[in-house]
């Protein structure tokens, strides 16, 4: 286990040693996660995703059927004044208009 002293700049920064940072996988720009345990600050690197989109297909246990423009456009009929929304049904039945 990497473990090394630091010294706390005039902002509160710390740099995280390279030793650390090899152990951890950090890279410039990733996000860390900072949090007090039994009284010690511990550093945590989020689980990192290689493909977003298998992980949120693997939320679902089978495809599901959603018109997502009906759900935007009464998403937005909640919201609009009726004499608005009159046109935008009219303009979906009929696109030419």
């Amino acid at each position: 286990m990497a473990k090394k002293e630091v010294k706390v700049t005039r902002k509160y920064q710390i740099t995280i040693p390279e030793s650390v940072r090899s152990e951890l996988g950090i890279k410039v720009g990733d996000n860390v996660i900072v949090k007090i345990e039994e009284g010690h600050a511990v550093i945590e690197v989020p689980e990192r995703v290689s493909d977003p989109v298998k992980v949120l297909w693997e939320l679902f246990e089978k495809p599901m059927n959603i018109d997502a423009v009906r759900l935007v456009e009464e998403s937005h009929a909640e919201e609009l004044p009726a004499d608005l929304i009159r046109p935008i049904k009219r303009r979906r039945r009929n696109p030419a208009k």
